[in-house]
């Protein structure tokens, strides 16, 4: 498949030998943290296959190979959101489960969104239609204790949003 590979390494440890399994995906690429002017956050409704659940996230992106991470971001954003962004701030890295799968997400914090004009936010080239809505921090953290948001890298993205926002303020 296009989306994942699977990659089997022969590992030594105390003398031993074993052979290690795991998935790689080459279409690593970031999360995006969309902020509101008023601090509340746009996310993504989305089903998701494997856990058979809809579930709400923020956008992520696949990377294009030639293109930064920033602008894949930035690509995500007016693709998922139909918003662009003045700025776009780095959070950090994570890996999803490093245990069984080499794939890492960039996390950034997009502020200062305006609408882009002249074209539909969901075009017919994603293969599912998405909904988007904004939602405050307190509807979040309801939304977490409801199972609506369940993911690691949306868990992941707020923590990193928690930490910077407690750092460098709320809007």
């Amino acid at each position: 498949t296009p989306w994942m590979e699977f990659i089997e390494d022969q590992c030594e440890s105390n003398g031993k030998t074993a052979t290690y399994t795991y998935m790689s995906r080459p279409d690593q690429g970031p999360l995006i943290i969309p902020e509101a002017d008023n601090g509340s956050l746009w996310m993504v409704l989305q089903y998701r296959h494997p856990i058979r659940k809809i579930i709400w996230q923020f956008p992520v992106e696949g990377k294009l190979k030639e293109e930064s991470w920033e602008a894949a971001a930035r690509r995500g954003l007016a693709e998922e959101l139909h918003l662009a962004a003045q700025t776009i701030q780095y959070l950090g890295l994570s890996y999803a489960s490093p245990g069984d799968s080499a794939q890492a997400v960039q996390f950034y914090l997009a502020q200062g969104l305006s609408p882009l004009k002249g074209t539909s936010p969901h075009d017919g080239s994603e293969i599912e239609e998405l909904e988007t809505k904004m939602f405050t921090r307190t509807e979040i953290n309801a939304m977490i204790d409801s199972g609506e948001i369940c993911d690691s890298w949306t868990l992941t993205a707020l923590f990193m949003y928690d930490k910077y926002t407690k750092n460098h303020g709320n809007p």
